[in-house]
């Protein structure tokens, strides 16, 4: 069961434009009213599904034991290094798309103040989850949260994403026509997940590769010919002795 804690106000007031600043308190007291009719409303729920990558090239990458292909440059970089990828998806449910409607006939300032606690509210989810999945595979990275949409990975894959998840029978999830999610405050996501060990070793090796280049670039000032001075990085340290 999945269990949504109370609103982060200040996570709302960013989604409101607010940025650093504080929102006066006749916002905070509507905040407050909205808050109870909302946490009512919520009926949160994820799925998700752990599959083996292949990076196939530039802008392609192959998931195992699915149809589903994610393409574009900037999914390959952020899955580069990763042996797995999450692909997740999660939902406040249906009860909140019915209360912002009534909202938005009856009081807009609070429909605007719950569609912002709403994001909120997902948002909190989908960290939730991410917290989970670090407790379930502690040995294994995770990348950043890139959903459909973001960069250049399509929106347009959104219905085999949810249809590789089963998300409809789920969590009730699904998409319209234009690739748009249903209801409304929900999130598709992939998530890239790459081997700490292994990073931390190849991180080790570079290292001592840099340590190794330095040292050797060091030793070799002052082995070359009076001619090579001209234009050399090292030309301000060099012990060489003039002959």
């Amino acid at each position: 069961m999945v269990k949504l804690r109370p609103i982060n106000k200040k996570e709302a007031a960013l989604y409101l434009g607010y940025g650093k600043n504080e929102p006066d308190q006749v916002i905070l007291n509507l905040m407050d009213e909205c808050e109870g009719p909302l946490m009512e409303a919520c009926h949160p729920s994820f799925c998700y599904g752990i599959f083996d990558i292949e990076l196939c090239s530039e802008e392609r990458v192959v998931l195992s034991e699915c149809d589903l292909e994610l393409t574009g440059k900037d999914i390959v970089k952020l899955l580069t290094g990763c042996g797995k990828a999450v692909l997740f998806a999660a939902t406040l449910g249906a009860g909140v798309d019915t209360l912002m409607r009534r909202l938005q006939v009856g009081s807009m300032p609070k429909a605007i103040l719950t569609d912002a606690m709403a994001g909120a509210a997902i948002e909190q989810i989908c960290n939730d989850f991410q917290e989970e999945l670090a407790v379930q595979f502690p040995d294994l990275k995770q990348t950043m949260r890139y959903s459909p949409g973001y960069g250049d990975l399509p929106l347009s894959i959104q219905r085999k994403l949810l249809e590789t998840l089963s998300a409809g029978k789920r969590i009730g999830l699904s998409v319209t026509e234009g690739n748009m999610l249903t209801p409304l405050k929900s999130v598709t996501a992939v998530i890239g997940l790459r081997d700490i060990k292994n990073e931390e070793e190849r991180s080790r090796i570079r290292d001592m590769a840099l340590q190794d280049a330095t040292l050797n670039a060091e030793l070799s000032v002052g082995d070359c010919s009076k001619e090579a001075c001209a234009g050399c990085a090292f030309a301000a340290k060099c012990h060489r002795k003039e002959n």
